[in-house]
């Protein structure tokens, strides 16, 4: 499981919550797949040409670079997170809106907790290149957190492919939906992955959801190497993951909030909507690299 667990679990924990603006709660119920979409949308880069990634893995070979998902995370994610709040104005579509809403909490999860995965990537990287310590820490991050969230280990299980199967496919290849995706992207970076590239990058994570729900899902992460995880991913001078994660989704709740205002402003009011949105949310990098000092003390 990589780190779309965390984000989806972070997006249903936040649509749940009785702080949540009744009006954006009842567009992530309405729209729940497009919502789940956004959630993971900003790491479809990751999924491009899955197979390849499966046998490279396989084999201990670092992950291919994906420049598509640098510059996503480097500079792009809120542009898309903006862009794609326009298009749902525009076409007063609230499944495009609750896609936003998806965006603006994984930009949000990301913010806060990359700084700590990144520190402790550099700390614990055991040889391996930076990219691809990153996605060990969360890898083991959202396993270990799931395993006592849910209180059993859904790794290799139908469990596992219910929490992280999103229909990107078919939403992708919907009249109205996938063009204006691809447009969003678009207009957040250049070059940017066309409609066809989006959808390719979709069907690999679909084929990925399916893939940990089977017998192999069972060796990514044997009960021996969560246990040398726990120590160095879960907890330490720094506090818990668990906690850090609870702090990531409250923070990202009034986030989603000024996102879906933003989409229900007003001519007049859109300006200052989207104001306080980039406030909240401001353009820039969500995969900050943290000071080594970050894990010798609690969060503030």
């Amino acid at each position: 499981m990589p780190a779309e667990g965390i984000h989806l679990t972070s997006l249903a924990e936040a649509r749940a919550s009785f702080k949540l603006a009744p009006a954006a709660r009842a567009a992530l119920v309405r729209h729940q797949d497009e919502g789940r979409a956004g959630a993971i949308v900003l790491d479809l880069p990751y999924f491009d040409r899955y197979a390849v990634e499966v046998v490279r893995y396989a084999a201990k070979l670092a992950p291919r670079p994906s420049p598509f998902g640098s510059v996503v995370h480097e500079r792009a994610a809120v542009p898309i997170l903006l862009a794609l709040l326009d298009e749902a104005r525009a076409a007063r579509s609230e499944a495009l809106a609750a896609m936003a809403l998806g965006v603006a909490s994984h930009a949000t999860i990301d913010r806060t907790l990359h700084p700590l995965i990144n520190a402790l990537a550099v700390r614990f990287a055991d040889g391996l290149a930076h990219d691809a310590a990153h996605r060990e820490v969360e890898k083991f991050q959202s396993i270990c957190f799931h395993e006592g969230y849910f209180g059993r280990d859904r790794m290799g299980t139908p469990g596992i492919v219910s929490l992280v199967y999103v229909p990107l496919v078919e939403l992708l290849g919907a009249s109205r939906l996938g063009p204006a995706v691809a447009k969003c992207f678009a207009t957040a970076m250049s070059p940017a992955p066309s409609l066809d590239v989006l959808s390719g990058m979709g069907c690999g994570y679909e084929q990925h959801a399916w893939l940990i729900g089977t017998v192999i899902g069972k060796r990514v992460a044997p009960p021996r190497d969560k246990e040398r995880a726990r120590p160095r991913f879960m907890s330490g001078a720094w506090g818990t993951f668990e906690a850090r994660l609870e702090g990531a989704i409250s923070k990202s709740i009034p986030v989603i909030e000024l996102a879906w205002a933003l989409y229900d402003a007003d001519d007049a009011g859109a300006a200052g909507a989207r104001a306080a949105l980039l406030e909240a949310l401001p353009i820039g990098s969500i995969d900050a690299m943290g000071e080594p000092s970050l894990l010798e003390r609690p969060a503030s």
